[in-house]
């Protein structure tokens, strides 16, 4: 049985050891596909979406965490969801409009690629796309408007019987509902949000295929599921993907102050991607989402309409090949501007006890990866002088400086005498079991020498380096 060698019991800020991502890369690759999970050249149906989420997140662990933000109309799920591990947020959401279902396929392209990039240790402009995601999460809601995308793809026959006459009612007396853009209650989901709702041009007088605002704002559920988890989210950046012209829509009535900023990040977004920016307006018609994310959060918001123009109909899926290339590493520059925007509202705060670093990494000028280098900082306690979001201010001997010590990228188990073990004391809801792990067994006095506590969790030295285990797992019954 384990013997507590040397156990120091400190009040330490352990900042190192904060949540880490899930499942180590090694540890995903047996279920991976090769080619990724999502296929992007089909009639891409809210079913599809489903089993392609759900494979997902079984793919890749706690790297990609699925949630439901609310049901449509008629008792579909909207689902979400988040990739990354970080406290700034990126919100990007498709199929607003049931038509433009084109877009659920970027979005579940992204997730699927951008899971693919961490696992495989990608780096983008240079950068890890690891060390991103570990700053900064995305929350994914690839279908607003599950029950338009479909009756515009399926019919009638995907509903109940009661309620098909009001469907072709409101369809003009058609059954063709190959134009529809609406949720399947009739009301323009991107006419909803409380942002100059009074004022939207061309309102229209009842529930119609296209442009009924409704009664009131949010009066729709798939209107209100959104506009709570945008709240509940918080995020520093909003995008919503719609699916016909080429070009991006920015400013909403924008505060002044922020016009700078917000054009900044359009203009890289429509240089990534060849769009054209739309000039602001005098008298916008509003009722979007962005339009309502831009005033009442007072950050950046994107509207991209991500094909040519396809009339009253779907941007056929031939648009694909032009679309995809464009947008593929899109949310790589939106993730860091979205960090720089989440960190620069963050403020430094005077700490004390010390931080143990448990790998060698980079020190900093500033709290701030874009900052100067001041060479590497080892392995090792550090008394810790101010913490800023995820940074530590440290002592070393050429002076203070910076370290990145938020989540750590070592997340996965390792077996050790039959007891997992990891490289960072990681919370419980970021861990991914190992199947093939055997029952935890006692661990003997010499496989491991036992330094210092954190929580529950107990710093060992083994064979293998420093690691942390579960203190209720070092003793058997």
């Amino acid at each position: 049985m384990l013997r507590y060698w040397g156990l120091v019991l400190l009040s330490v800020v352990l900042i190192s050891a904060l949540p880490a991502a899930a499942a180590e890369p090694a540890s995903a690759s047996a279920s991976r596909p090769a080619a990724g999970v999502v296929n992007p050249k089909q009639v891409y149906s809210y079913d599809i979406m489903v089993r392609d989420l759900k494979q997902l997140e079984e793919t890749y662990p706690g790297l990609i965490r699925l949630h439901a933000i609310g049901e449509s109309e008629y008792g579909r799920d909207i689902w979400a969801a988040d990739l990354g591990l970080g406290d700034a947020y990126v919100m990007l959401n498709g199929s607003h409009h049931a038509r433009e279902w084109i877009t659920t396929i970027l979005i579940m392209s992204m997730l699927d690629h951008y899971a693919q990039a961490y696992v495989r240790n990608e780096t983008w402009n240079g950068a890890p796309v690891r060390d991103l995601l570990h700053r900064v999460t995305f929350r994914f809601v690839p279908m607003v408007n599950p029950d338009g995308v479909t009756l515009q793809q399926f019919g009638l026959s995907a509903f109940p019987e009661e309620a098909r006459a009001d469907l072709i009612a409101m369809n003009g007396g058609s059954s063709n509902f190959k134009r529809w853009k609406a949720n399947a209650k009739g009301i323009d989901l991107n006419r909803q949000y409380p942002a100059d709702w009074e004022n939207i041009n061309q309102p229209g007088s009842g529930p119609y295929y296209m442009n009924y605002r409704g009664k009131e704002p949010l009066a729709a559920k798939e209107a209100q599921a959104m506009a709570e988890a945008t709240k509940e989210t918080n995020p520093e950046i909003a995008v919503a993907y719609h699916s016909s012209g080429e070009i991006v829509y920015w400013h909403f009535h924008t505060k002044p102050e922020h016009v700078a900023r917000d054009r900044a990040i359009a203009t890289r977004y429509a240089g990534m991607t060849g769009y054209r920016l739309v000039q602001p307006a005098a008298n916008p018609s509003g009722g979007g989402y962005t339009d309502w994310f831009i005033q009442s959060f007072g950050r950046p918001g994107l509207t991209a309409e991500l094909g040519r123009p396809a009339g009253e109909t779907n941007v056929p899926l031939s648009e694909w090949e032009r679309i995809w290339p464009r947008h593929r590493d899109t949310g790589w520059m939106l993730a860091g501007e979205a960090y720089n925007l989440w960190l620069a509202r963050q403020t430094a705060a005077y700490a004390s006890g010390e931080i143990r670093l448990t790998a060698e990494q980079p020190a900093y000028r500033w709290p701030d990866h874009r900052s100067a280098k001041l060479g590497t900082l080892y392995p090792g306690r550090y008394k810790l002088l101010r913490t800023k979001g995820g940074w530590a201010e440290i002592a070393t001997e050429a002076g203070p400086r910076w370290a990145w010590a938020g989540r750590s990228p070592s997340g996965t188990f390792e077996p050790l005498g039959g007891i997992p073990v990891r490289l960072a004391p990681d919370m419980a809801q970021y861990l991914s079991p190992l199947d093939a792990a055997p029952a935890p067994q006692p661990l003997d006095a010499p496989s491991a020498t036992a330094l210092e506590r954190w929580n529950d969790w107990i710093m060992v030295v083994t064979p293998q380096g420093t690691r942390w285990v579960k203190e209720a797992n070092l003793f058997g019954e």
